[in-house]
């Protein structure tokens, strides 16, 4: 009986762990295609070891534990993580093509491409033996849709980082490659509509909502909530016009002319969601134990899994695939027994405005004091539950990032903020008070998202109209936030949408890229990061805002992301991203 190759020996290794009763183990790893395939059941566990990909650090940023706010002005690294290298415009195209997703120094550009690949070959390969299977035809139908969405999902996320791709719709024959050793990129266009088409085609066969024991599994919301995200990124200035960012831009990299309608077509994905799946989806304004709905303490429950309820707001979830006992660990603060690695900048910090004012802490009327934060209570509830700034208490812990301070620790912590998302607030590792064992819970597609995707797809289509006014709305008034006012021009509504898009997806991995489609990363990302100066004592100056680290560098070239000069060296076809070498100097 012929053995598994290479490739599948990967793509049915046992899962690191099960998830909500559907995902099981097989029995060895000694096994052959027919073995795997032989029935629905052991098809659902290679199934599930595909979703796995998606719990990992490429897409989970619980997993990968650096956020790629570090890579930008939302923050910076207390260590010498692969953050500095974005920010300081030194990653190459010969940075390690090899590395895993879960690099702590290794930029994940050429091995996200790399390692992209491998999870399309896997999803590929189930499609192609998933006949094998006996069982329910139904069941075989809904998990070849689920593995249509899962290789769509994984092309989307390669077009938001390098533009076109080269799409690959079969698995190749690991003993020859020849096939692929002179095929060039598609298009920008090209490859977004095979994408989104091969989402609508897979939304066919996904129920609207899975049950408690599916969670995780793929619905017809999450392919349309996938085609909104890139309907949105492909609409953006930075692909959806005739002036490039580079001149040496084709038609790889953008679509070369201008078409309103792509907003309109990110848009109607979102209406989708909103309007033929409003029973099942929809913002969670449900409270729990004595906590107000519109309080930070209910807010931070969305993300933490002691509170996790599969709610209308999740739309795609996944886990992380560690299990750390109650927090996590590198992103806390030293005083609670962290490490500190996340560092929130005070250009971000103010972005979070005064309550119930609305108003913006820098405006002369908003009662803003630096030095006196209120423990977050005369802030946009968000604030405290994003950011932990100085002085701030939780129920576990406090936080005293000044130079004498339980919290101080010049090496990691930089700028006298701390990451609070994420972080139970009753959990203090230093006293190993042990209050609840948890993980965190990642939404790779929630239901805000959809309404900030549809209000900015609509402000650029139609103008700031009652629509528009409505979604952003809805989710300033969950916190209890003021309502936008009335009369805004596109311009304005546009540059409101974008603030709220900072501070409602903060830290989960959307600035680092919105700041690429909008065109803005070179003005936002030459400047230096801003904090308190750390090095002072609490009353000796820490209130004093200070750049930190090296002045960030961000050139044109950095909009996209490079292929790694190895990829090239195979595939001669392949067309590099503007800016960067064809072939480096290190291997000419």
């Amino acid at each position: 009986m012929k053995k598994i190759n290479y490739l599948l020996l990967i793509l049915i290794s046992p899962l690191l762990w099960a998830c909500e009763g559907y995902l099981d183990k097989p029995d060895s790893d000694d096994i052959t295609v027919e073995k795997a395939f032989e029935s629905v059941r052991s098809a659902r566990t290679v199934l599930n070891n595909l979703y796995s990909e998606v719990r990992g650090a490429a897409y989970n940023i619980s997993t990968r534990n650096i956020p790629y706010a570090m890579a930008c002005d939302d923050g910076i690294a207390g260590y010498n993580l692969w953050t500095q290298k974005f920010q300081s415009g030194s990653w190459t195209a010969d940075d390690n093509r090899g590395a895993g997703d879960d690099a702590e120094t290794d930029p994940p550009t050429v091995s996200f491409w790399n390692n992209t690949y491998k999870r399309i070959r896997k999803a590929n390969l189930f499609m192609e033996n998933l006949y094998r299977a006996t069982g329910d035809e139904a069941d075989k139908a809904r998990m070849m849709a689920e593995a249509k969405f899962l290789r769509a999902f994984f092309y989307s996320e390669l077009i938001r980082r390098f533009g076109g791709v080269i799409i690959l719709d079969h698995s190749v024959d690991p003993n020859d490659y020849s096939s692929l050793t002179n095929q060039p990129r598609e298009t920008f266009e090209n490859s977004v509509e095979w994408v989104c088409n091969e989402l609508a085609e897979a939304a066919k066969g996904l129920p609207a909502v899975c049950s408690s024991a599916d969670v995780g599994r793929a619905t017809d919301a999450a392919c349309y909530a996938a085609i909104a995200r890139l309907r949105l990124t492909a609409a953006s200035p930075l692909f959806n016009t005739d002036s490039p960012v580079l001149p040496s831009y084709t038609t790889t990299q953008y679509y070369g002319n201008y078409d309103k309608n792509r907003w309109k077509l990110a848009a109607d994905a979102c209406r989708f969601v909103m309007e033929q799946r409003s029973q099942y989806y929809g913002l969670d304004l449900s409270n729990v134990d004595t906590a107000e709905p519109d309080s930070w303490e209910n807010y931070y429950r969305r993300f933490i899994n002691r509170y996790f309820i599969v709610g209308k707001e999740s739309v795609w979830i996944a886990y992380e695939k560690e299990n750390w006992g109650g927090v996590k660990i590198p992103w806390n603060n030293r005083q609670s027994g962290g490490w500190n690695w996340v560092n929130p900048s005070y250009q971000l910090a103010l972005e979070f405005e005064m309550y119930p004012s609305g108003k913006m802490p820098m405006d002369e009327e908003s009662g803003y004091d630096m030095q006196n934060n209120a423990n977050g209570k005369d802030r946009d509830p968000r604030f405290k539950a994003t950011i932990q700034a100085p002085n701030a208490t939780y129920d576990a812990y406090g936080f005293e990032p000044w130079a004498g301070g339980k919290a101080s620790e010049l090496q990691s912590q930089r700028t006298g903020m701390c990451l609070q998302k994420y972080i139970d607030p009753l959990y203090n590792d230093v006293t190993a008070e042990t209050r609840n064992v948890r993980k965190n819970i990642i939404h790779i597609f929630r239901y805000n998202e959809i309404l900030l995707n549809y209000a900015e797809a609509m402000n650029e289509y139609t103008g700031p109209t009652s629509d528009v006014y409505s979604a952003i709305n809805a989710i300033r008034s969950r916190v209890g936030m003021p309502d936008l006012p009335s009369n805004l021009t596109q311009d304005q509504m546009r540059e409101k949408i974008r603030h709220e898009r900072r501070v409602e997806l903060a830290y989960e991995d959307f600035r680092f890229f919105d700041i690429r489609r909008w065109r803005i990363a070179e003005d936002v990302c030459n400047e230096y990061i801003q904090g308190y100066d750390v090095t002072k004592g609490k009353d000796g100056g820490f209130y004093t805002i200070v750049n930190v680290g090296d002045r960030m560098v961000f050139e044109k070239k950095h909009y996209l992301f490079p292929l790694a000069t190895a990829e090239i060296l195979m595939n001669p076809a392949l067309e590099q991203n503007p800016g960067w070498p064809k072939l480096s100097t290190a291997t000419n």
